[in-house]
C-alpha cells in the first residue's frame, strides 16, 4: 500500500492540505492525491529543499495560471508549504487520470495494448491536439524546452495534456528562469552539441521537438533522422540530427541517408504537411523563427482530418484520400506487422471461401518420368579400319589370356619350376595387351562422351526433379493446411470466450452497477465524509471495491463498520435487475476482439499470401515442365546414345575382366 504523509501542508492562503496515497514518483519529487471529495487536483512534493530561484519560478507560474493553461497541462495552480511562512516545498496541479505517454500511442506494439481502438485518424487528431497545446504554451510566452515523449500524455479521445510543467522556461521582464534539461533525440541541431542546457531556449527550439513528435505520430513511431546511412563511419541519432540528415527528405540522397525498410515516406501525407516537415528538419529551420509554428501544423492537420477515407479492404485502415491505394495494407503485407486493430471483428476473411480458392488450384501431379530407356539410340557402326583394329586387338588379348592360362596350368602341374623361364612369356603377354591400334583412341573418345553424357544427365535430372517436381507444391500446401488449423483453433478459442461472456453477462451487469455506486452515496450514519475520503485514498471508491478482505487491516474500521459497509453493498446488489436484452457490453466485446485479433491477423495474412504463393508455384511447375522438358529429354537421349556407342567396346576381353573385378568388389544387391 502506498505511503500517506501524516503531516498537513499549507497552500498560499494558509489552508491545510491533507495528502492521500502516492500515485506517482519522479527524480525530483512524488505526486500525491488530495484528501478532498471535490478538488480535482493533486500535489507534487519535492524530495530536496528548493533553491530560491526555483521557488520564485513556481510562484510566478502560479500567478500566470489561467483556464487555458489548466485545460492542456498539469500547470501549477498553487504552491505548498511544509509550514506557514516557510519555503515552498511543492505545488498543486490539475489531476490528470486515464492518460498514457504519447509513445504508447504512436508505437504499434504499445498502441494495440493501450489504445486498441486507435486508427490513423486518431493519430492525426492526437497530432492536431498536440499542436493546440503547444500553441497555448507559446501564446503566453512560455517555452517548454525539454520536449520529449515522456512529458506528453494522451487519453482515449486523443486529448493531450502536458506534464512536468515546473521544468518549463519562464521569462519575466527582469529575469529568465531556464529549462536546464533535455533529451538528445528531440534537441534541435543548433544546440545538439551543447555541453549543458543552461541557455535561453526559444519557441523555434520547441518547434523542432514538436515536429519530431508529429512525425512519430503520423509515421507510426519512426524517428525522422533514423535511416540507412551509406557512409563508412557510424551515424548515431544525435549526430544525424546535428548534420540535418532527415532520412525521408526529397534531398536525403545528398545527405547519404535513406528511409529504413518497411516504412512509408512523405507521400502518405498531403504536400502541405510534407513541406512543413522539410522546413522543420532543414538548415533553414535552424534560423530564428525558421520552423513551422504550432498554429501552422494545426491548420494542416485540421485539413488532413477532413480529407481522409476508409480502406475498402480493411475498414480499420484510414488514410489520406489523395492516395490511390491504402498505404497501411501495403506496409502490413511487406513488414508482416499488424498496425491497427479492428473494433468489431477479429478477422476480415471468410475461411471457407478462402480455402475453396486453395482447393480450386489444380495440383501439378507427379513429375513426368523421363529416362534414357525411353529412347532407342541410333546404332553407328565402327569404321572398317577401326573394326579391323578392334578385331586384331581382341585377338591379341584373347591370345594373351590363353598364354596366361597355359602358364598357370604348367605352374600348377609343376611342369615349370624355374620361374625365370616365364619372363619372356610375361613380356609377350604385356605386349599383346598393350597393343594400341586405332581402336584404343576411339574407345577413349567414346568413353569420354559417355562420362560427359552421364554428368550432364545427372545435372539436368536434379534440376528437372527440383523445379518440375511437385515437392514445392506439396510443401506449400502443407503449410497452408497448418495455417488453416491454427486459424480454426484461434477462432474456436474466440467463440468459446464469446460464449463465456454471454453466460456471465448477468454477473458483469451487476458488477457495472456496483461500480457506479460511489462510496460518497453510502448512507451508513457512521461512515462520514472523512472516513469516505480515507476509503477512497485506499482504493475503495465504489460498492464493487468492498469486500471483507479489502476492508481488513484498515485501522479506522471496526467489525461493526465493516459489517455495515458489507450490508450496504448487499443492498446495492438487491437493487440490480438483469436486462437480458442488453447483450454483451461493447467494451467487453472489444477487449475480447483485441485479445484474439493480434493472434489471428498474422495467420490470416500468411493464409492469403500463401494461397497466392501456392498458385504461383503451381504455374511455375507447369511452365518448367514445358520449358525444361526438351533439355532433359536431350540429356536422356544423349546418354542412351553414348552408352550404345560404347557398348561395342564392352565385350572386349579387357572390358570383361574390368567388369568382373568391379563386380567382385561391388556386388549388385539382390532385387528380390
Amino acid at each position: 500500500m502506498a505511503s500517506v504523509p501524516l503531516k498537513p501542508f499549507f497552500d498560499s492562503s494558509g489552508k491545510r492540505i491533507l495528502l492521500g496515497k502516492k500515485i506517482g514518483s519522479g527524480g525530483e519529487g512524488d505526486v500525491y492525491e488530495i484528501v478532498s471529495p471535490h478538488l480535482k487536483i493533486v500535489a507534487k512534493i519535492y524530495h530536496k529543499p528548493l533553491e530560491s530561484q526555483k521557488q520564485d519560478k513556481l510562484l510566478l507560474m502560479v500567478r500566470g495560471c489561467n483556464d487555458e493553461l489548466k485545460s492542456i497541462s498539469a500547470w501549477p495552480v498553487d504552491v505548498l508549504y511544509a509550514r506557514e511562512g516557510g519555503p515552498v516545498v511543492g505545488f498543486l496541479m490539475p489531476k490528470i487520470s486515464d492518460y498514457e505517454p504519447v509513445h504508447k500511442v504512436y508505437g504499434p506494439t504499445h498502441r494495440k495494448e493501450h489504445f486498441p481502438h486507435a486508427d490513423w485518424r486518431f493519430l492525426v487528431r492526437t497530432a492536431k491536439n498536440l499542436a493546440a497545446a503547444f500553441f497555448v504554451i507559446h501564446k503566453f510566452g512560455y517555452v517548454i524546452g525539454d520536449v520529449n515523449e515522456g512529458n506528453i500524455l494522451v487519453n482515449d479521445e486523443a486529448c493531450v495534456r502536458l506534464i512536468d510543467c515546473d521544468s518549463f522556461q519562464v521569462r519575466t521582464n527582469e529575469r529568465l528562469y531556464y529549462c536546464e534539461v533535455g533529451v538528445a533525440q528531440f534537441t534541435p541541431p543548433e544546440i545538439q552539441n551543447s555541453k549543458h542546457f543552461k541557455m535561453e531556449r526559444t519557441a523555434n527550439h520547441d518547434n523542432f521537438g514538436l515536429s519530431i513528435l508529429f512525425f512519430q505520430l503520423l509515421f507510426l513511431g519512426r524517428h525522422p533522422f533514423s535511416g540507412v546511412y551509406s557512409g563508412k563511419e557510424d551515424m548515431p541519432l544525435d549526430k544525424a540530427i546535428a548534420e540535418f540528415r532527415f532520412a525521408y527528405s526529397k534531398n536525403s540522397p545528398l545527405k547519404s541517408i535513406s528511409a529504413p525498410p518497411n516504412s512509408v515516406g512523405l507521400s502518405v501525407v498531403p504536400n502541405d504537411i510534407s513541406e512543413l516537415f522539410e522546413r522543420a528538419f532543414s538548415e533553414t529551420g535552424a534560423r530564428p523563427a525558421g520552423r513551422p509554428v504550432a498554429g501552422e501544423w494545426w491548420d494542416a492537420f485540421e485539413s488532413l482530418e477532413k480529407r481522409m477515407r476508409r480502406c475498402s479492404a480493411d475498414s480499420v485502415h484510414s488514410y489520406y484520400s489523395g492516395l490511390a491505394t491504402c498505404p497501411w495494407c501495403r506496409l502490413e503485407e511487406s513488414s508482416g506487422l499488424l498496425l491497427f486493430l479492428s473494433a468489431d471483428r477479429i478477422t476480415k476473411i471468410d475461411l471457407l471461401r478462402e480455402w475453396q480458392k486453395v482447393e480450386a488450384i489444380t495440383p501439378p501431379g507427379p513429375i513426368p518420368r523421363i529416362s534414357k530407356g525411353t529412347f532407342i539410340p541410333h546404332l553407328v557402326p565402327l569404321a572398317p579400319d577401326i573394326e579391323r583394329s578392334l578385331d586384331y586387338r581382341n585377338f591379341c588379348q584373347f591370345a594373351g589370356i590363353a598364354i596366361i592360362a597355359g602358364c598357370l596350368v604348367m605352374v600348377l602341374g609343376e611342369m615349370i619350376t624355374d620361374y625365370l623361364m616365364l619372363l619372356p612369356v610375361v613380356i609377350v603377354v604385356i605386349a599383346l595387351f598393350l597393343y594400341p591400334g586405332k581402336a584404343v583412341d576411339e574407345k577413349k573418345k567414346r568413353l569420354g562422351n559417355l562420362k560427359s553424357a552421364r554428368y550432364m544427365w545427372d545435372l539436368w535430372n536434379k534440376k528437372w526433379t527440383a523445379e518440375a517436381g511437385d515437392s514445392a507444391y506439396i510443401t506449400q500446401l502443407n503449410k497452408l493446411r497448418d495455417l488453416k488449423r491454427k486459424y480454426e483453433s484461434t477462432d474456436r478459442e474466440y467463440r468459446t470466450s464469446l460464449l463465456s461472456l454471454e453466460r456471465t453477462n448477468k454477473e458483469r451487469q451487476q458488477k457495472k452497477l456496483l461500480e457506479h455506486c460511489s462510496i460518497d452515496t453510502c448512507t451508513v450514519p457512521r461512515i462520514n465524509t472523512g472516513l469516505k475520503n480515507i476509503l477512497k485514498s485506499l482504493g475503495i471508491g465504489t460498492a464493487a471495491d468492498i469486500s471483507r478482505n479489502a476492508l481488513l487491516g484498515i485501522p479506522q474500521l471496526d467489525n461493526t463498520l465493516t459489517n455495515e459497509l458489507l450490508a450496504w453493498r448487499e443492498k446495492m446488489e438487491r437493487n440490480f435487475i438483469f436486462d437480458p436484452t442488453k447483450g454483451i457490453d461493447r467494451l467487453d466485446l472489444q477487449m475480447l476482439i483485441h485479445k484474439y485479433q493480434p493472434m489471428i491477423k498474422p495467420v490470416e495474412r500468411d493464409l492469403l499470401q500463401g494461397t497466392l504463393k501456392l498458385h504461383r508455384i503451381q504455374e511455375d511447375i507447369l511452365k518448367k515442365r514445358i520449358t525444361l522438358r526438351p533439355a532433359i529429354e536431350k540429356r536422356a537421349r544423349d546418354l542412351a546414345q553414348a552408352e550404345a556407342d560404347f557398348e561395342v567396346f564392352s565385350r572386349t576381353p579387357e572390358e570383361m575382366i574390368r567388369q568382373e573385378i568391379i563386380g567382385f568388389f561391388h556386388p549388385k544387391k539382390d532385387s528380390r
